[in-house]
């Protein structure tokens, strides 16, 4: 059974915590002072009817002895009467019969048993609760008269007056324990604002860490606890784990853009470094284009010198003057437009168009090793969303290298079709563009090498090993994706598959 997760931030954990313990040690003190303010109060009240006893024992004795208990019975009375703590006080002798009481006519005789002198005569404490006081809890004193050879004298103090002070300390405390619990509230969430809003910051940051945040350097520094929550500053930095957290990641975010923008100037020069490797491969093509009319150019301009006056002839070969002098132009055109360093900029582009221009630049190679194209391209495509000149890049590269495996084939000594297949179709969200040969195809220990910068098997004089990794950047860069299929002596096809221009959000 899948555990079940349940988000509880680290603010409420802080919050929580904190308010726990300081409800917590706030009960613990209000009991353990209850009880010691209790004890203490029960110990001082006692010490008070013991006095009041002993005071009233020595005076008893006497009366006792003349069996004056009129002027005892008013003694009790009137000790009564002076402290209004005093529950009842009353003289029993020896046998336990009563003597004297301060009860006037209904005397409870449950108290004559309630509590009674220790083995030899001591006195005696202890807590009672007669039936005529159903809630009052009295302190009965048992004190001897003459080592209790005369009797007993007991009196009970209420408690009423303890219970009093108790609640009225434990009162104050509660007060106490709510003003604590408030401030330690309020305190808690500070604290816990403190603690976690740092963290929450590198967290979304974290969440939000793209690269087109690391080009743009769009990145908010967070920012730094110089302040509390109602943005009172703060008299100093502690500089503590948290400051250094933050520090490390600024400085780790920082670090970020400063290599990805080393990296895209790498790229950059790696896409640069290898279109001209290209166009120093393609040369003999584009010289051959251009010594073509070139040569056509000065037989013209021969003839017109030995024949200046032929106007009909002179007309014909500046006609023919003007067509070489236009090819030349879009040779030229096409060359520095190849060769050209630029930002990517993104257009509707038809993908056909793209790969004719690849073929044109390529047309003198393919005529001069006699190698096949074979075209599977429907007459409609949809367009596509990208670079027209970093888009021939690609199609020249993969072009060259199939050029390349061809002839090596063919140098090797194997008889297969020399011949280029260029097919361009439509599935789903994506337009494929494939291109695949007849050549040796490439070993299966190294199609995980093929696309890593400056990997090659070719002579140190025919390839940098740039080529199929700036065609995956490039590939990359549209949004797209590049893939190989090919075993050995099989040929090798390179399949290109680009959004569509409706779709390129979605690629």
């Amino acid at each position: 059974m899948p555990m079940t997760h349940i988000k509880f931030p680290l603010f409420w954990k802080f919050s929580i915590a904190i308010i726990m313990i300081v409800a917590l040690f706030g009960t613990i003190n209000t009991l353990l002072i209850t009880r010691s303010v209790s004890a203490s109060l029960e110990k001082e009240l006692a010490k008070r009817g013991e006095f009041i006893g002993n005071s009233l024992a020595k005076y008893a004795v006497r009366l006792l002895l003349y069996e004056d208990y009129v002027t005892l019975q008013d003694a009790l009375v009137e000790a009564r009467a002076i402290d209004e703590t005093i529950a009842y006080i009353f003289i029993v002798d020896q046998n336990s019969e009563l003597i004297v009481h301060t009860f006037g006519q209904n005397f409870p005789r449950e108290l004559l048993a309630a509590n009674k002198l220790q083995p030899g005569g001591s006195k005696n404490i202890s807590l009672i609760a007669p039936k005529s006081s159903e809630h009052d809890v009295l302190c009965d004193i048992a004190i001897p008269l003459l080592q209790g050879k005369l009797g007993t004298i007991r009196i009970g103090v209420h408690e009423n007056e303890i219970r009093y002070y108790v609640d009225k300390t434990t009162h104050t405390f509660f007060i106490m324990i709510a003003l604590f619990l408030g401030a330690g509230i309020i305190g808690a969430f500070a604290f816990s604002f403190v603690i976690t809003q740092p963290i929450k910051d590198i967290s979304e940051a974290a969440s939000k860490l793209d690269f087109m945040a690391l080009k743009k350097r769009s990145y908010s520094q967070i920012k730094e606890r110089i302040k509390l929550p109602a943005h009172w500053k703060l008299p100093w930095r502690s500089n503590d784990e948290l400051d250094l957290l933050i520090d490390t990641f600024q400085e780790m975010i920082t670090r970020l853009e400063n290599t990805y923008a080393e990296l895209e100037a790498v790229q950059s020069v790696m896409i640069q470094t290898e279109k001209m490797a290209s166009l120093g491969t393609l040369a003999a093509g584009i010289a051959h284009e251009i010594n073509n009319p070139i040569a056509g150019l000065k037989n013209c301009i021969r003839r017109m010198q030995k024949n200046p006056e032929n106007r009909k002839q002179n007309e014909k070969y500046l006609q023919m003057m003007a067509e070489a002098v236009d090819k030349i132009t879009r040779v030229e055109r096409g060359m520095l437009a190849y060769a050209r360093k630029e930002d990517i900029v993104f257009t509707e582009i038809d993908c056909r168009e793209v790969i004719e221009k690849a073929l044109l630049l390529l047309e003198f190679k393919l005529e001069k090793y006699e190698i096949a194209i074979d075209k599977d391209i429907d007459g409609k495509m949809p367009l596509i969303s990208g670079s027209f000149n970093q888009l021939e890049q690609v199609i020249v590269n993969l072009l060259m290298n199939s050029l390349d495996a061809l002839n090596e084939n063919g140098a090797a000594g194997y008889e297969h079709e020399r011949k280029i297949a260029i097919a361009l179709k439509e599935e789903k969200r994506f337009l494929i563009l494939s291109i695949a040969d007849t050549g040796a195809g490439i070993p299966e220990k190294h199609r995980e090498k093929i696309f890593d910068p400056f990997f090659t098997t070719k002579a140190a004089d025919k390839g940098t090993g740039l080529g199929l990794a700036v065609c995956y950047k490039i590939i990359q860069a549209h949004r797209g994706r590049i893939e190989v299929a090919c075993g050995n002596g099989a040929g090798a096809e390179f399949s290109i598959y680009l959004p569509l221009a409706q779709e390129k959000d979605f690629a």
